[in-house]
């Protein structure tokens, strides 16, 4: 659980459709992808989310390097 602050609270991301979590304010771009958080979508989107999700607010340039996002989505699951 916890707040919403600078990005929407990630308890519950796998599974969730983008733009969905509740109290956060989205972009019509992250509202309107469509897209079902799993692991292999969150593996293309942590690579370039301006990319995967054009017109997103998300200010991070993206994980470059498949072991620095495989390490973030095994975070993700083994905490959210």
């Amino acid at each position: 659980g916890g707040a919403n602050k600078v990005g929407p609270n990630l308890h519950g991301i796998f599974g969730r459709k983008s733009g969905q979590a509740a109290g956060f304010s989205y972009t019509d771009a992250n509202k309107n992808k469509g897209v079902t958080w799993s692991e292999e979508t969150m593996f293309d989107y942590l690579e370039n989310p301006k990319k995967y999700i054009p017109g997103t607010k998300m200010a991070f340039n993206g994980f470059k390097k498949e072991k620095e996002r495989n390490d973030v989505i095994t975070y993700l699951k083994e905490n959210c």
